[in-house]
């Protein structure tokens, strides 16, 4: 098989910050005010998107960043086509030199909905976020339909560097602890078994974060959706080289498609230079592995998709374009939301994948993770010193979990709008087949929403005062749920969005 060149450790000295930091290098290096320092030293595991944003902002807010630790051998830019919704991204507003490279290199791609078959239902449109009555009030960049992995991944390591920090790649962790006497969060690496410590550690080291231990005593099983991905980008021109794909995307302006069929659904993205691809059908027998690794033939996911017939041929010659080697095929495996995400002593802490997961197809997942260190960091500030940081920890935990479990179940609503559609209800009124973005989700203002709440919830934590979070669907009533309970009422025949109370939309 030849390899395409995805899932592999990139150079490790590139983001090196004397490449970055030297004013004689011909850098553009406008940083952002930085608040007083506090004196709370952090320690991150994972240089992942939750993992950089969390020491960019840990900085910004006047915290010390000891360390960054990365299991890999340098920067991994798996992924493709990602969506990054307004609050995960607000902070940008802060952070000059991301602000050019993301309203440069972001996708301004227009979203069109297909019948497998190829009869257009709705669009060109724009994801609900962006449309005109939402934008006036809007903090922060601009906020395109698309982003491109790889490139808002690069964007967030070379801010890293332009601050000084480094990424200490090869690190991987064996274990989490604290030490209550020494007020101190640490970790044990793998290779070496030398330990580090911080007033506060976080873990952003993903699905089975060894965090999980020390928090939850042990790793959260994972449960079937039923579902799974096959998700893939490459250059546009292999793509070209076919006719029928020339023939329909040939002289394309950028488009996000989603091809609508009985059971599963494809999305298509087709950009200046590259093209990607999302397929999600049933899983037959568990055929997928929780893996990244592409390493999935072509003919294996248009051999998936023709278990329904008369798909597009444009569709399938779009698909067997993909090189060798490029195609991970990855299970959509759920994981119950746990409500605690610290420590016992509050010295260790849990952000994006290490404290909840979304699955691929929510469009949801990185943006929650980057809210996460918005809000993290924004309660350390507000902790204001060592002492008061391990309760700090918890009042992020407070702010968020409630806000993530709603999120959450969106990930089945539009799952259920694609592979179980109301067809009679779209004809009538084909605007309903958009994909979800509640208002409350990207109307929210994570750093905003700490500064307003963090005493409340400090109060609450300290005298259990009365505390309500007001980040999710006004009118909700929250209690937490779990997977078997949404796979039964799906199973009874019953849609998800149905059965939510309060405003959701």
């Amino acid at each position: 098989m030849t390899q395409f060149p995805v899932n592999i450790a990139s150079d490790k000295d590139e983001f090196d910050p004397e490449h970055w930091t030297n004013p004689g290098a011909n850098n553009v290096n406008r940083l952002p005010a930085r608040h007083p320092e506090t004196g709370i030293s952090v320690l991150i595991v994972g240089a992942g998107m939750g993992g950089l944003m969390t020491a960019l902002e840990c900085w910004r807010k006047g915290h010390t960043v000891v360390g960054i630790l990365e299991r890999n051998e340098g920067p991994v830019y798996s992924g493709d086509i990602i969506v990054m919704q307004p609050p995960a991204v607000s902070i940008i507003r802060h952070w000059p030199d991301m602000c050019c490279d993301m309203e440069e290199e972001q996708v301004h791609a227009a979203v069109s909905y297909e019948t497998h078959g190829g009869k257009h239902i709705y669009g060109p449109t724009v994801p609900s976020f962006n449309d005109p009555e939402h934008l006036a009030s809007r903090k922060g960049p601009f906020v395109a339909p698309a982003q491109v992995r790889r490139k808002f991944y690069r964007m967030l390591l070379r801010q890293a560097a332009k601050i000084g920090l480094q990424v200490e790649y090869g690190s991987p962790v064996q274990s989490y602890f604290e030490d209550q006497g020494a007020a101190k969060g640490g970790v044990v690496l793998e290779n070496t078994g030398a330990v580090r410590l911080a007033d506060v550690v976080v873990a952003a080291d993903g699905l089975k974060s060894a965090s999980e231990i020390l928090i939850a005593g042990e790793h959260v099983p994972t449960k079937s959706s039923g579902l799974s991905i096959y998700r893939t980008a490459f250059p546009k021109e292999l793509a070209m080289k076919d006719e029928a794909v020339r023939k329909r995307w040939g002289n394309s302006p950028p488009v996000w498609e989603y091809w609508l069929g009985p059971g599963m659904y494809l999305g298509v993205f087709v950009g200046e230079d590259i093209i990607s691809f999302g397929f999600t059908p049933r899983d037959v027998q568990g055929t997928a592995t929780e893996s990244w690794e592409p390493d999935t033939d072509p003919e294996d996911v248009a051999r998936a998709m023709l278990r329904v017939p008369d798909w597009d041929p444009a569709v399938l010659a779009l698909i067997r374009s993909a090189p060798q080697g490029a195609i991970v095929h990855w299970p959509l495996l759920w994981r119950d939301l746990r409500r605690e995400w610290t420590s016992p002593a509050g010295h260790v802490v849990q952000v994006g994948d290490s404290a909840h997961s979304f699955i691929p197809t929510s469009g949801n997942g990185g943006s929650q993770a980057l809210e996460d260190a918005i809000t993290l960091a924004t309660c350390l500030q507000l902790g204001g010193c060592v002492r008061n940081a391990p309760l700090a920890t918890k009042v992020y935990n407070l702010l968020r979990y409630e806000r993530v479990s709603c999120a959450q179940k969106m990930s089945f609503v539009n799952s259920q709008l694609k592979t179980a559609t109301d067809w009679d209800a779209i004809w009538k009124d084909p605007a309903k087949i958009r994909t979800r973005f509640p208002s409350w989700i990207f109307k929210h203002d994570p750093e905003a929403y700490a500064y307003e709440k963090y005493g409340q919830a400090f109060a609450h934590l300290i005298s259990g005062t009365e505390f309500a979070n007001t980040n999710f669907p006004p009118g909700h009533e929250f209690r937490p749920w779990t997977m078997e309970e949404v796979w039964r009422d799906i199973e009874d025949g019953k849609r998800v969005e149905d059965l939510l109370d309060g405003d959701w939309s």
